[in-house]
């Protein structure tokens, strides 16, 4: 490990102690007469604050995890595992973006629309897993989904805007655009997330990313190599996902605020 990399790992380390404050702090009420408090009123029972505030709890518990394995197995020594981060950072990207993407709209309509839209694609997650599961569901998930659709008629929702589902793309490239984490048209969350879940998934298209050592061949064209983490691309990675769990919180403090 160079220097420059060991100051990244502990620079790391003092960054993710946030995870710590955010994980002992209670989310902020919807006051009364805040714009919060009416998007929950037209979407309770699926209130977009509830929503909001667990994709939130779930990135900073997803950093937290990463902040605690930073520390190590041996007091004093810090180490940085070659794949896990990358799962760990793109489980924060995608949450803390989820929420900006709900929270983002000046439009109370389209936040509306989100947030049942979001709830019927978890809607249809959950039946995809009973049918494979091969459960009964009891008439449970057509309910929900009536339920879902009976507050998007009293907004006043077309229907066919509730086609499909969002894709992950859509609220990583909505936060992008939102805390301003471009490069010309490059959204860099994005980017970042589909690199992160490259590691995820173990494709071998990310492995010229990492730092790969010869240490032994087998036979011609065959080698071993040692792997280790791209320190300075993880860094990135995490700084962007502190800032995205950060605006999604402002966000939500803004919207849960009264303006009376």
């Amino acid at each position: 490990m160079t220097n420059e990399e060991r100051e990244l790992i502990h620079d790391l380390l003092e960054q993710l102690r946030v995870a710590e404050r955010w994980a002992e702090q209670d989310s902020p009420p919807a006051e009364p007469g805040s714009s919060l408090a009416t998007d929950n009123a037209r979407t309770d029972p699926h209130q977009i604050s509830h929503a909001v505030i667990y994709s939130i709890g779930v990135a900073v518990d997803h950093l937290h995890s990463m902040r605690m394995a930073l520390t190590g197995t041996d007091d004093g020594k810090i180490g940085l595992h070659t794949y896990a981060p990358f799962t760990l950072t793109r489980g924060a990207l995608e949450n803390a973006s989820a929420a900006i993407w709900m929270l983002a709209p000046g439009n109370r309509q389209e936040r509306i629309r989100r947030r049942l839209w979001y709830e019927l694609a978890s809607i249809k997650q959950a039946e995809s897993l009973i049918k494979e599961a091969h459960r009964p569901d009891g008439g449970t998930i057509q309910r929900r989904r009536d339920r879902v659709f009976g507050l998007v008629d009293a907004a006043g929702i077309n229907r066919a805007r509730l086609k499909g589902k969002p894709f992950y793309e859509d609220y990583l490239n909505e936060a992008g655009r939102v805390t301003e984490l471009v490069d010309g048209e490059t959204n860099l969350v994005y980017i970042m997330w589909k690199m992160c879940s490259a590691v995820a998934h173990g494709d071998s298209w990310m492995l010229p990313f990492f730092d790969l050592e010869m240490v032994g061949s087998h036979e011609p064209g065959v080698g071993t190599y040692r792997v280790t983490a791209p320190t300075e691309l993880l860094h990135s990675g995490v700084r962007a996902a502190i800032l995205l769990v950060n605006h999604a919180q402002h966000l939500l403090a803004q919207r849960s605020a009264s303006h009376l």
